[in-house]
């Protein structure tokens, strides 16, 4: 009885070594079923399988003998089998991350931006900033962003405040984070793929302008008014490459 290559989680979990799976599916059939008989017999709970996605003839074959899907990617498809009844699965990834930018210079003019794709929106002056990449921090991601869509450089302050919103793409939820960013340069140089209008606008003109949002007008207003919450570290908690703490 040829078995798949796995190894143990600490959760009695069974993962698969997807570089040793074979790509012709009646020899992963049969070591599919042997490994899954032996892997219950052993008390393991749920079997995790990925599959990349040149051994994608594989997937019928895992569903087939009670597979469901859980994730993919570009490159894979993750697949998990419940062996004992109960077993808690973690569902995936359930939220974006998005960043945008509160940039005020000493004349007190904001950096305020109109996108190409509004969505029915409509013409509205709103705060530059999009979603964080993958492994990317909140502090680097809103001043890339700024950058990429206004062509301005700014350095990160301190977080202002976040929004949570269920219903967002492929149902997911979203959660937005709001920074205040010191300009350090002015000269505005726009994305034409993403960016409408971009412009340097008075304060006092945006919060009473009649193509601001209310949500808009409320941030900038709270960036003004509040100190907002700076970065932090805590000696001996994480690294500064994989986390990222805001305490007041």
């Amino acid at each position: 009885m040829a078995l798949l290559s796995f190894k143990r989680n600490q959760f009695d979990g069974i993962v698969v070594e997807p570089a040793d799976l074979s790509p012709n599916p009646v020899v992963f059939t049969s070591q599919l079923s042997d490994s899954v008989t032996a892997w219950k017999e052993s008390g393991a709970r749920v079997v995790w399988l990925t599959v990349p996605i040149e051994k994608a003839l594989l997937v019928p074959v895992a569903v087939a003998q009670g597979f469901v899907y859980h994730h993919a990617d570009e490159h894979s498809l993750e697949l998990t089998l419940t062996l004992v009844d109960g077993s808690y699965v973690p569902p995936y990834a359930t939220h974006y991350i998005g960043a945008g930018g509160v940039v005020i210079s000493e004349e007190r003019k904001l950096l305020v931006v109109v996108e190409k794709y509004r969505g029915g929106w409509g013409h509205h002056y709103k705060l530059p900033g999009g979603a964080l990449h993958p492994g990317e921090h909140i502090a680097s991601a809103v001043c890339r962003e700024v950058k990429e869509e206004t062509g301005i450089d700014t350095e990160f302050q301190s977080l202002v405040c976040f929004r949570h919103w269920h219903g967002y793409r492929y149902g997911k939820s979203d959660i937005y984070f709001i920074s205040r960013l010191k300009p350090v340069s002015f000269e505005i140089s726009v994305d034409p793929t993403e960016i409408d209008e971009c412009l340097w606008m008075p304060v006092d003109e945006y919060l009473s302008h009649a193509d601001v949002h209310a949500f808009n007008r409320r941030i900038v207003e709270a960036a003004i008014n509040n100190e907002g919450i700076p970065r932090a570290s805590i000696d001996g908690y994480g690294t500064p490459e994989s986390h990222e703490l805001f305490i007041p």
